[in-house]
């Protein structure tokens, strides 16, 4: 009887440890992704997050632009973003490298739109912006002129 009670007794630990680790993936979870394919902390999805976002904030450095703010971005490179048609924008950056940079908005034939276009910065620390920036569906991409093939990042655009 003794060998039957350690058999039970495994299978229960074996059964609690592989529980326990499904909720530590995430496979228990009751919530939705957001934009990067995590939970926030209410279980609240994507377009709620990116609905309450007015402003991004980048560093820009030779390889890529590196996500500041809003915290849906915050420590990914060349993040994809979400804009929602129609509302308006903030996008700042800093340089972090010493290095000249700029930052543009461009549509998918690869042309500024709007003249949605930062000045030129190259001293590490200094900032720019580009304000009133209001999300169209023609936006693609967000880019340095300088470092197109290291420092650029994804615009998805949706309606509300």
């Amino acid at each position: 009887m003794a060998e039957n009670e350690r058999l039970s007794r495994r299978t229960a630990l074996t059964i609690a440890g592989a529980t326990g680790m499904a909720v530590l993936a995430g496979c228990g979870g009751n919530g939705e992704e957001n934009g990067n394919g995590e939970e926030d902390e209410n279980g609240n999805g994507a377009a709620e997050d990116w609905g309450e976002v007015d402003e991004f904030y980048f560093d820009g450095q030779i390889s890529h632009w590196g996500g500041i703010e809003p915290a849906i971005i915050e420590g990914e490179e060349n993040p994809t973003i979400t804009l929602i048609e129609g509302q308006e924008y903030t996008f700042r950056w800093v340089n972090a490298d010493g290095v000249e940079h700029n930052l543009e908005i461009r549509d998918e034939n690869d042309d500024i739109i709007d003249e949605y276009q930062s000045d030129d910065v190259s001293e590490e620390g200094e900032e720019a912006s580009i304000e009133g920036v209001v999300a169209t569906t023609e936006m693609t991409t967000y880019i340095c002129t300088y470092h197109e093939e290291t420092q650029v990042g994804d615009i998805t655009v949706e309606s509300e």
